[in-house]
């Protein structure tokens, strides 16, 4: 299983996410004809007819000085001439080049009223800042991704908001946000012992916008050993930034497991989960929970671990609605990072759209003690992957945004913390405090009643009731036992007057000093 590398030295867009992205998969020079009426179906097209040919990879050498950059060297490299700067366009462009972590170019065109035109490359429109550049660096590099601008924070200043940079990760910000939790078009056999495989974006169409926009749109070819695929992107930025995902995958030939809307995040600890090693700080960590909206109505809460070993826990649905990343807490002191801002790290909400039937949200939590490093994997697995050759075809939007405010309808957990009873070995202390919905109109001494049971023979050794009239939430506060080398799947909601009023929160408890 691969860590994914989340360096804070990067510039937010230029974290490097995968040892993985070192493969230098394939790549040619050649350029295929430019048509006219491009669209999706185009795009479907070359994905279907690369899916009926041999996967090929054609790795493009890349100049060792660039190659060979530290990440902080690498993100002195700048685009200082965006596409379509000084055309009074509501959005502009600019590119990375091929170099560090991202080895492998990528095919980038523009689409004109339907009409394909290339994106000529020219080392002209960057800077080196302090690099010693050699002479003789080629002037056909071709670029390794882009990213997006548009006037968000500091109108009529253009700023960045997606960065679409190494295999098919994109990150996206809303304004007065930085980047955190990343979306992937595809990922494929995470945590499997045949290794992962990463599909990557070969080339991308980025569609022209005219004045007055409010969308952006960008298409893309994906390739890998397994499996090709056409993209569209719809992308509408704000104070949160949406991305409308249209997709149709072709299998070479089976996989293990085929994830869907995958999203990739970091924890490293906070509120009594993780390793702390040594670290001062109260929590570090992009995301705090993992959320689920189930076809039947029920919403479920799982806040994120980082564990001492590899762990993958699954929720099997029927109808899903959607799944995200959560960031609970927005307060400066709840993380005290004057440099990683993590209350100013998005929450990412995907929805389906259409039916995506029956399958599983599967979570994959890796062990770190480095903030820079993304251990935390969420995504969908349909209960039945297509045959090989067989279009999928499905559809979904990936939502970036600062205010939790109305997502989750019922009340629901909006902080968890862990510790240990020493009085009894092996316990735990659990508190969840849940808020929202219909407990914020509660008084003191409302008939509200706690539904806790924990699996696998643990045994609950108390659990009580406290209620906040000032900040007005309700407190779980329960000592468990779970049994030795046995985790427990441990789940709690509330009731009210015989109603359900709050989302099922839900955790897998190992045992004290386990």
């Amino acid at each position: 299983m691969t860590l994914y590398r989340h360096d804070h030295h990067f510039p937010q867009s230029l974290k490097p996410f995968s040892a993985a992205l070192l493969g230098l998969a394939g790549w040619t020079l050649s350029m295929p004809a430019l048509a006219d009426d491009f669209s999706m179906n185009t795009v479907e097209t070359k994905a279907n007819a690369l899916a009926q040919r041999p996967y090929a990879a054609r790795p493009l050498p890349i100049p060792a000085f660039l190659k060979d950059l530290s990440p902080e060297q690498y993100a002195q490299i700048q685009d200082v001439s965006p596409l379509w700067r000084g055309e009074k366009r509501p959005f502009q462009v600019q590119f990375y080049l091929p170099g560090s972590w991202f080895r492998r170019p990528v095919v980038i065109r523009r689409v004109v009223d339907g009409v394909v035109r290339p994106i000529p490359f020219t080392l002209k429109h960057f800077t080196f800042g302090d690099l010693k550049v050699p002479k003789a660096l080629p002037d056909d590099l071709g670029y390794a991704g882009f990213r997006l601008l548009a006037p968000l924070n500091t109108p009529p200043h253009y700023n960045e908001f997606i960065s679409f940079l190494g295999a098919t990760y994109f990150r996206a910000v809303g304004k007065g946000a930085i980047y955190g939790t990343s979306a992937r078009g595809l990922g494929i056999d995470t945590a499997q012992p045949s290794g992962e495989i990463f599909p990557y974006f070969k080339e991308f169409w980025l569609e022209q916008p005219k004045a007055g926009a409010r969308r952006m749109v960008v298409y893309a070819l994906l390739d890998s050993p397994v499996a090709t695929g056409a993209y569209r992107f719809s992308i509408r930025q704000g104070d949160s930034t949406t991305v409308h995902v249209d997709a149709t995958l072709y299998l070479r030939k089976p996989v293990q497991v085929l994830e869907l809307a995958p999203l990739t995040s970091m924890y490293w600890h906070g509120h009594g989960r993780g390793a702390v090693a040594g670290d001062w700080h109260p929590a570090q960590h992009d995301a705090s929970d993992l959320v689920m909206a189930n076809g039947n109505g029920e919403w479920i809460t799982r806040p994120i671990n980082n564990p001492r070993h590899i762990q993958t826990t699954t929720y099997t649905m029927d109808h899903p609605v959607g799944f995200g990343m959560i960031q609970q807490d927005r307060r400066f002191s709840a993380y005290e990072g004057i440099e990683t801002q993590y209350q100013r790290r998005p929450s990412v909400w995907v929805r389906m759209e259409g039916d995506w039937g029956r399958g599983q949200v599967r979570l994959v939590e890796l062990p770190t003690n480095n903030r820079n490093l993304d251990n935390i994997n969420a995504f969908w697995v349909p209960a039945r992957a297509p045959a090989p050759m067989t279009p999928l075809h499905f559809a979904y939007s990936v939502r970036f945004f600062l205010d939790n405010h109305g997502l989750i309808p019922l009340a629901h957990p909006v902080n968890t913390y862990l510790g240990e009873d020493h009085r009894v070995a092996g316990a735990r202390t659990v508190v969840i405090d849940f808020a929202g919905g219909a407990l914020t109109a509660q008084p003191e001494g409302a008939p509200v009643r706690v539904h806790l049971d924990a699996a696998e023979g643990a045994r609950i050794l108390s659990q009580r009731l406290e209620w906040d009239k000032d900040a007005r939430f309700w407190r779980v506060i329960a000592v468990i036992r779970p049994q030795p080398g046995t985790p427990s799947n441990v789940r709690c909601f509330l009731t009210l007057n015989h109603q359900v009023i709050s989302d099922t929160w839900t955790y897998l408890l190992h045992a004290a000093k386990e």
